[in-house]
């Protein structure tokens, strides 16, 4: 089942929905599971991003995000997979987690392959906040080195979500160590949080936050450690299904070398 996630996360599209409709939300990330049985998939996201240099160099990024769950009689394991295709003027620092390939390389193809999963009981309505406990993977996948750690990593990460009247809001955060890998590559120990946050203007319009992650290096030297992003934008409900959104960033902390600025549309499918 795990080889059906990766392969799955490798797809533009989604293996098959769930049986039945789900409760409509503002994205899959709403709420908890529907009760199903066995495999199948919540919602698909492609994100493209174009991300400000220092240099006035551009980078281009399309992400690919499959969310997918198991649910058995007493429980429900939530994953998230996520790919990027990226065209990079030059390794940037924090693009992708751990990369620190050194020198000037244009270079166009796929990143590591990162995954979390999380467990949660299934059964009453957990209320306004629900908290799930996990594990989080990076698969050497990248097609050039300076695509990539190198590097096999895994850490614990967990998924809390808080929902009441307009808001929908959270974090997913891990922490990544390297366990295998090229022996030449830097080790990886690093951070993430993923924070998310949704207020329903009507039922056509949300206001988002959604970054690319707050991140921190803990091997690299200070004031090279940390992203932190400040910035939002809109998400449009193009029926119950289908989610577009547009949002800008600035990253107030960055590495020196780092990206500086951050245009995000994303295209979300919920199944």
């Amino acid at each position: 089942m795990g080889l059906l996630w990766i392969l799955a996360a490798l797809l533009p599209v989604p293996l098959h929905a769930a049986a039945g409709e789900q409760e409509e939300t503002h994205g899959n990330e709403h709420g908890e599971a529907p009760d199903h049985r066995g495999f199948y998939v919540g919602s698909n996201r492609n994100w493209f991003f174009i991300s400000f240099l220092p240099e006035s160099d551009q980078a281009e990024t399309l992400g690919i995000e499959l969310e997918s769950y198991i649910d058995t009689r007493k429980y429900s394991i939530k994953n998230i997979s996520y790919l990027e295709v990226a065209d990079y003027p030059r390794p940037i620092p924090g693009q992708p987690p751990g990369n620190i390939f050194p020198g000037i390389e244009v270079k166009t193809g796929i990143s590591d392959l990162l995954m979390g999963f999380w467990v949660s009981k299934k059964g009453k309505a957990h209320g306004k906040h629900h908290l799930a406990w996990g594990g989080a993977t990076q698969l050497p996948t990248a097609s050039a080195d300076s695509l990539g750690t190198g590097k096999w990593s895994l850490g614990p990460s967990l998924d809390y979500e808080y929902e009441a009247g307009r808001w929908f809001a959270g974090v997913i955060a891990l922490n990544l160590w390297s366990v295998a890998g090229d022996s030449d590559r830097e080790s990886v120990n690093y951070f993430m949080a993923k924070p998310f946050a949704y207020y329903s203007i009507n039922d056509k319009w949300d206001a988002v936050y959604v970054p690319y992650g707050i991140s921190v290096y803990w091997n690299k030297s200070s004031g090279e450690k940390i992203y932190f992003p400040v910035g939002g934008g809109f998400q449009r409900h193009l029926g119950k299904k289908v989610n577009v959104s547009l949002q800008f960033f600035k990253n107030v902390l960055r590495p020196s070398k780092g990206t500086e600025y951050d245009l995000r549309f994303m295209l979300e499918f919920v199944f």
